[in-house]
C-alpha cells in the first residue's frame, strides 16, 4: 500500500515539474506591446486604402481605427493578427484618418503616429498620365543666369517653362527684358515656353485695358507678335489685383486672346489666385470665374502659396490644410487635367523691420548664421524657425522645402490634377527636386 502511495505521489510531484517546466519555457515577456511603427497607406483607389505597419515583438494582435475628414472621432474598424489591413467600401475622393495599436494579455499600447489618405475620384481610377512639371523662369537683368541654371540642370524633369517677361501699360502696350538663352535652351530641349504676362499687380492698369475694347485688342495683338518674334509657344496671363467688378471683362479677354491664338496652334495659360470658394465680391480673388475661364484655357496654374505674405502675419507660406482646400474646391469646376498645382520654392522672414524674401538654400544659411533650429509644424506640415538678430529684433521664418513639398505633391497625385507649376525656377535645391522625382517617378 506504501509502495504504492510512494509511486502516485512521484508521478505527481513529475506532472508538477513538467508542468512548471512547460509553463517557464512558454511563459511570455509579460509586458505591454510597444506602438506600432511605420503605419502607411498604399494601393488607394476610389474606394479602398492598404494600411500597412511594422510588426511589434510580444504582440498578439492589432486594433485599427480610423476618422473621416478629420483627425478626431475614430473608430475602431477591425482587431487583425498580420501587419496589414485593407478599408473597403470607402467614398471616392473622400480624406480618411487612420492609426493601429498594438494588443496583447497585459494590456494594448499607445497609439501609432495618426496617418491620413485621400481615395482617388470615380474618374481617376485607372489615370496613367506623366504630371507636368511647369517652371516659371525670371531674368531680372542681363546676366542672370539663376533661372536658366535650374532648367538645365533639371532638363528631364521640366516639361514647361513661364518666363516672367512682359508687363502691360493701360493702353495695353507691352514691355521687357526678354530672356534669349532661356527661350533657346528650352526650345531646343523640349521644353514648351509661355510668354507671361503681367499688370505689375496694379489693378487700374487692368482695368484700363480690360474695359476698353481697343486697348484690349491692342493688348492681344501685341501679344501674339511677341511670342511670334522671340519663339514662344503661348502665353501665361498672370494679370493680378484686378478689380472684383472686372470680373466678366477679365474673362472676356481670355476667351478673346484664346480664340485669336489656338487657331494658331498656341496655348493661352493662366495663373490665378487661390481660393476655397468663389465670393464674386472678394478684392483679391472675386474677378477670376474658375468655371468659366477653364472654357478659353488649356491649362490653368493655382498659385497655391502666400496664405502668409509679406506686410501680413507670420506663418506657413501654403499649409496642407489650405491647400487642399482649394483643390477640392478647384476640382469642382476646372477639368482636373487643366490645373497646375503652385508650389513655391522659397521663404519668408518677417519681423518689425519688414519681410525679406528668400530661396531655400538661403533660408538654412540665415537659420544657421544665426545658430537658430530648423522646426516643423505638423499641423501646416511646414518647417519655421525663429530667432532673434545682433540688434535684439525677434524674427519668424516659415518656409517651403522637400518635406513639406511632399505633402503638396500627394494632392496632385491623390487628385489627380495635370501637374505642378513651382515659383520659381532657381530657388529651389538638390532635396526639393528629389522629392518631386520621386513623388511623379520621372
Amino acid at each position: 500500500m506504501r509502495i504504492k502511495k510512494s509511486i502516485t505521489a512521484l508521478i505527481a510531484l513529475f506532472m508538477i515539474v513538467i508542468f512548471n517546466t512547460q509553463y517557464v519555457m512558454a511563459k511570455p515577456n509579460n509586458s505591454v506591446p510597444s506602438v506600432p511603427s511605420g503605419l502607411t497607406a498604399s494601393n488607394i483607389s476610389t474606394s479602398s486604402i492598404t494600411l500597412k505597419w511594422s510588426s511589434v515583438t510580444g504582440a498578439s494582435g492589432y486594433y485599427v481605427y480610423m476618422a473621416t475628414t478629420n483627425d478626431s472621432n475614430y473608430t475602431k474598424i477591425a482587431t487583425v493578427t498580420s501587419t496589414s489591413f485593407v478599408k473597403s467600401a470607402l467614398t471616392a475622393n473622400t480624406k480618411y484618418w487612420f492609426y493601429v495599436a498594438a494588443y496583447n494579455r497585459y494590456g494594448t499600447s499607445l497609439n501609432s503616429t495618426h496617418i491620413s489618405a485621400v481615395t482617388l475620384q470615380a474618374s481617376t481610377t485607372t489615370a496613367t498620365t506623366k504630371k507636368q512639371i511647369l517652371g516659371f523662369t525670371t531674368y531680372y537683368y542681363s546676366g542672370d543666369t539663376s533661372s536658366y541654371n535650374s532648367m538645365a540642370a533639371n532638363t528631364s524633369s521640366i516639361d514647361e517653362i513661364a518666363t516672367q517677361t512682359y508687363n502691360t501699360d493701360s493702353l495695353g502696350n507691352i514691355s521687357g527684358l526678354v530672356p534669349t538663352n532661356q527661350l533657346t535652351y528650352a526650345n531646343s530641349n523640349g521644353i514648351r515656353t509661355y510668354a507671361m504676362l503681367q499688370n505689375n499687380f496694379d489693378g487700374n492698369i487692368a482695368k484700363s485695358v480690360l474695359e476698353n475694347q481697343t486697348n484690349r485688342l491692342n493688348l492681344e495683338n501685341n501679344l501674339l507678335n511677341a511670342i511670334k518674334t522671340n519663339g514662344y509657344k503661348g502665353v501665361n496671363v498672370d494679370l493680378e489685383g484686378v478689380f472684383y467688378y472686372d470680373r466678366s471683362y477679365y474673362t472676356t479677354f481670355v476667351q478673346e486672346l484664346y480664340n485669336k491664338l489656338k487657331p494658331l496652334g498656341y496655348s493661352v495659360t493662366l495663373s490665378v489666385p487661390a481660393k476655397t470658394f468663389d465670393s464674386t465680391t472678394n478684392s483679391w480673388s472675386g474677378a477670376y470665374d474658375y468655371a468659366a475661364l477653364s472654357n478659353y484655357s488649356d491649362q490653368i496654374a493655382i498659385m497655391t502659396y502666400d496664405e502668409h505674405y509679406p506686410g501680413g502675419t507670420a506663418g506657413p507660406i501654403a499649409s496642407i490644410g489650405w491647400a487642399e482646400n482649394v483643390v477640392k474646391y478647384a476640382v469642382t469646376v476646372i477639368p482636373k487635367e487643366k490645373i497646375m498645382l503652385g508650389v513655391a520654392a522659397y521663404g519668408y522672414d518677417w519681423s518689425t523691420n519688414g519681410t525679406k524674401a528668400y530661396g531655400i538654400n538661403g533660408i538654412y544659411n540665415l537659420a544657421s548664421s544665426n545658430k537658430a533650429a530648423v522646426m516643423w509644424d505638423d499641423t501646416s506640415k511646414s518647417p519655421y524657425f525663429n530667432y532673434t538678430d545682433t540688434s535684439g529684433i525677434a524674427h519668424s521664418v516659415w518656409f517651403e522645402n522637400n518635406q513639406s513639398v511632399n505633402y503638396k505633391l500627394d494632392l496632385v497625385n491623390s487628385y489627380n490634377l495635370n501637374g505642378i507649376a513651382i515659383w520659381r525656377l532657381g530657388l529651389e535645391n538638390t532635396d526639393y527636386w528629389t522629392s518631386i522625382k520621386t513623388k511623379f517617378n520621372r
